[in-house]
């Protein structure tokens, strides 16, 4: 109850084109909802789904989602990998003995795997243009930039910008996070902790709300989605850091338009 508007599940975005394509970006505990609401729409199913990292909360909603299990549905992957393992190996270990009883490949829907990671070319997406970029997070973590006619979208959770710990410090500058987010019509930037939380949590890879701020000012993004809400704060705790952006964005004059991040929203670029 103390999540019921602001939702509780872990990472799972989509994006449908007006051609149909679908694209989901992590496959946390929202993609079982999705799936459910995927599988209710008439047709067969193909999305093209591309993983942050692979830390759990961003990949352990995989095993339950429905379309996987359809011999009709076909899942392209796209994320990065941390040689030896591959990232098909990864997906197919959270869900081996005594973890899972159902192995991946078990599924009935086609599956391919594609690594991506920075300074790689664009990928393309029928449709669309897909870039990848590293974040600052623990472990090896992409952003992802869609452009689609002149639209942009930029997906940048997990990602901390304008840290100080020696561990994390500049693993991307901020001049190529802010790069990044250029001109987006839409960031989705992580805004998981409030100022006071923020300096015990110094290379942990997340951000503050106000350093989501911050970013989307300096890359003059047109829309920012405060995201991966920590598990611990209800939506009066939300609701207290959107007031704090508020008075934020009043102070600055900024120019552009925030909301935090809640289940089932929807934006249309």
């Amino acid at each position: 109850p103390q999540t019921a508007r602001y939702g509780g599940n872990t990472s799972c975005v989509k994006v449908r084109l007006e051609d149909e394509t679908l694209l989901i970006f992590d496959a946390g505990t929202g993609i079982r909802t999705l799936g459910g609401l995927m599988m209710s729409e008439p047709g067969p199913i193909e999305a093209y789904i591309f993983l942050t990292h692979m830390h759990w909360d961003h990949i352990q909603g995989l095993p339950f989602f429905g379309p996987a299990f359809l011999d009709t549905t076909r899942l392209h992957f796209f994320g990065p990998e941390e040689p030896p393992l591959t990232l098909e190996q990864v997906l197919c270990d959270q869900m081996r003995r005594p973890y899972y009883p159902i192995p991946m490949h078990a599924m009935a829907g086609r599956m391919d795997f594609t690594a991506m990671g920075e300074g790689s070319v664009s990928y393309a997406v029928p449709g669309a243009k897909i870039e990848a970029s590293e974040l600052n997070h623990p472990g090896k973590t992409l952003g992802f930039r869609l452009k689609v006619e002149g639209k942009v979208f930029v997906y940048a959770t997990d990602n901390e910008p304008f840290g100080t710990d020696p561990v994390t410090q500049h693993l991307v500058s901020p001049p190529r996070l802010v790069e990044f987010a250029r001109d987006a019509d839409l960031l989705i930037q992580d805004a998981q902790y409030t100022q006071q939380e923020y300096p015990q949590r110094l290379g942990w890879g997340h951000s503050t709300h106000i350093d989501a701020l911050q970013l989307a000012r300096d890359a003059g993004v047109k829309q920012l989605a405060l995201y991966h809400h920590d598990p611990t704060h209800s939506d009066a705790d939300i609701d207290q850091m959107v007031a704090q952006c508020q008075a934020w964005m009043n102070k600055h004059q900024a120019g552009f338009t925030f909301f935090a991040a809640a289940e089932g929203d929807c934006v249309t670029l």
